[in-house]
């Protein structure tokens, strides 16, 4: 009993409490990186692949034997080759072109507008109440409606589109940044202005790394509803583009360019969502998820 109440540093009960605390090392240090280890080889990539797979088998199955029409649902296969089809011909690279430059300047400047609007409906009490029921308003107010009117004001060329696709970036983005900031623990709070954080402080340092996860989840939802955006301003007056491309499909009963261009939206959605959940494991390596 006086071995493990007097034993040196690193021996007995008292060592367990310095490996659990020293940064970098120790028991739990080990467990931590061995368990993010798993969760980057684990069996997460070979589920979504497997998903993948059995969607396509699954479509391939309803399409070949179950519709057995083209006219009415394209296979796997057939949409495939209407993406050979388009890319040999050119109007793919040109509608993939004219699409991403439409989405990136909407997505770029609703992800900026939302987090600043965020920021200052989550550090200002005064400022959510003059504008959150404008917020509010808006998010349920069906903008793709106004696509038609965004026509009268700006013509036919991107800057509609642009409009359209950022008027639904922004607001998920402001609504979960809001809802970040205000949901930091008022203990964490409590504990560093005890240490003497500024505002600055408490902002870069608390608040802002508790709203990360909210962020990106703003952002996971801008980007369903910023891709919706693109196809909804391309099907109304425009004359290139992956959402006039499908629109011109449909009309001439080509249902594999159609499927062919709405798998195009899908895959990117499915790689930006990817690729943001990666910036978060490395903005936020403290979140933990489920193996």
């Amino acid at each position: 009993m006086s071995r493990l109440v007097s034993g040196g540093p690193g021996t007995g009960p008292a060592a367990a409490p310095e490996a659990v605390r020293r940064p970098g090392g120790g028991r739990w240090s080990a467990r931590w990186r061995a368990r993010r280890a798993r969760k980057g080889t684990g069996p997460r990539g070979h589920r979504a692949a497997l998903s993948f797979l059995g969607f396509l088998l699954v479509w391939h199955v309803v399409a070949e034997y179950v519709v057995d029409n083209p006219l009415f649902l394209a296979g796997p296969i057939s949409t495939a080759a209407a993406v050979v089809t388009m890319w040999q011909n050119g109007t793919l690279q040109q509608d993939v072109l004219v699409s991403t430059g439409e989405f990136v300047k909407g997505f770029g400047a609703g992800l900026v507008g939302g987090v600043l609007l965020g920021l200052v409906l989550g550090t200002s009490r005064r400022a959510k109440d003059y504008i959150d029921p404008l917020i509010n308003g808006l998010y349920a107010t069906p903008i793709v409606a106004l696509a038609p009117l965004f026509i009268l004001w700006f013509g036919i060329g991107e800057a509609k589109t642009v409009l359209l696709v950022f008027m639904l970036v922004v607001l998920p983005i402001a609504i979960n940044t809001d809802a970040g900031i205000r949901v930091t623990d008022p203990q964490l709070l409590e504990a560093a202005r005890s240490f003497g954080a500024s505002r600055l402080q408490l902002f870069t340092m608390v608040r802002f790394p508790t709203a990360i996860s909210f962020l990106i989840a703003g952002i996971r939802m801008g980007i369903g509803r910023g891709l919706i955006g693109v196809v909804v301003g391309e099907l109304f007056g425009s004359q290139s583009g992956l959402g006039y491309r499908i629109l011109v499909s449909s009309q001439y009963f080509q249902t594999d360019a159609l499927l062919a261009g709405v798998l195009i939206f899908a895959v990117t959605g499915v790689l930006l969502v990817k690729l943001f959940e990666w910036l978060e494991q490395r903005a936020a390596p403290w979140k933990t998820d489920r193996p």
